[in-house]
């Protein structure tokens, strides 16, 4: 049975999209695919249209096709989009645990950089939250910087005191000198053409530079669960790429870099955003949607130990991070 969500039949969200075809990122347009997943925009509703994924045959990438085109960006990231102010609104004390676990990753990542002075760009950086726990948790000689799409979340972050563009990847004009570190959290699988991203970043890079990306991994139980087109992971329709970590790997190793990390990630919100939709399809109360938000403790408490007890065992989750040298 076809389940469709209830804003269908509000007349004041817009019937459709500008949009433009796409096609397999790593195969190319001439690779064949299937479809995958059929879906609406669950969670802002910027259009009533249904997008339909694909999933390419030889690598098994999955692109939402068509797409919106890039002139509707401001709509699909309307200003309550939720990384725009991450950093600034939520659960108190979520933000105080997440903060602790990325003082971590800071640590981690200043390991991974080595010793001395290094230039870190953080692509896609929203109000700036990671760049102030690299500034507060990571070594003190790094410069810092960042871009991202969304003028009043730059604006936000250089109020905290941040060195911020407000610039997409693709139109980013660095000057002479390159980055030690590039990172992309949660914002490949959103550019219009990864390849020409990581192509992109490897020349921002210095020989031996590191590019850190966290993105979706379709190979979670929820995904498997709720693939038919609820999946919290597809984010209709802002995921426009969706990634394994052989076909992710494959992609950067065409553009230059040799991979050195690959590692599964808790993938909290997906599990609650799935379930969202699959209540929301189903008519359920305003009550017990609004107790399915991504920052519930108590269901951030119950998914993490389940994907912990997945990666445990050795296997992937929804969310992985990659870590690629430039050669």
């Amino acid at each position: 049975m076809k389940l469709e969500p209830p804003f269908l039949g509000d007349e004041r969200i817009p019937l459709d999209l500008a949009i433009e075809r796409a096609s397999c990122c790593v195969c190319g347009p001439a690779a064949a695919s299937d479809a995958a997943a059929r879906g609406y925009d669950y969670e802002y509703r910027t259009s009533r249209r249904a997008w339909i994924y694909r999933r390419c045959r030889e690598c098994a990438l999955v692109y939402l096709d068509p797409r919106p085109a890039v002139a509707e960006l401001g709509r699909i990231y309307p200003p309550n989009y939720y990384s725009f102010d991450e950093g600034k609104r939520g659960n108190a004390l979520v933000a105080h645990f997440r903060r602790r676990l990325e003082a971590g990753k800071a640590r981690a990542f200043a390991r991974l950089a080595g010793p001395g002075a290094k230039r870190v760009l953080d692509v896609g950086c929203g109000d700036g939250r990671f760049l102030a726990v690299l500034r507060d948790h990571g070594p003190r000689e790094w410069t810092l910087e960042g871009i991202d799409i969304d003028a009043a979340a730059v604006a936000r972050a250089r109020a905290d005191g941040l060195s911020v563009g407000c610039s997409r990847l693709e139109d980013f004009a660095a000057g002479a000198a390159r980055y030690d570190l590039v990172v992309l959290f949660q914002t490949l699988e959103h550019v219009s053409d990864p390849r020409d991203t990581c192509r992109k970043i490897r020349g921002l890079l210095n020989p031996g530079g590191l590019c850190v990306i966290e993105t979706p991994d379709v190979a979670g139980w929820d995904e498997r669960l709720f693939r038919a087109g609820l999946w919290g992971g597809y984010h209709i329709p802002r995921h426009w790429n969706l990634f394994t970590p052989d076909n992710l790997a494959r992609l950067l190793e065409q553009q230059g870099f040799e991979v050195v990390e690959r590692t599964p990630l808790i993938s909290t919100s997906f599990w609650i955003n799935s379930l969202y939709n699959a209540l929301l399809v189903r008519g359920a109360p305003g009550w017990l949607l609004r107790f399915f938000h991504y920052q519930n403790p108590a269901l951030l408490a119950l998914f993490i130990a389940l994907d912990k007890l997945r990666m445990a065992c050795g296997a992937r989750t929804s969310n992985q991070r990659i870590v690629a040298r430039a050669r």
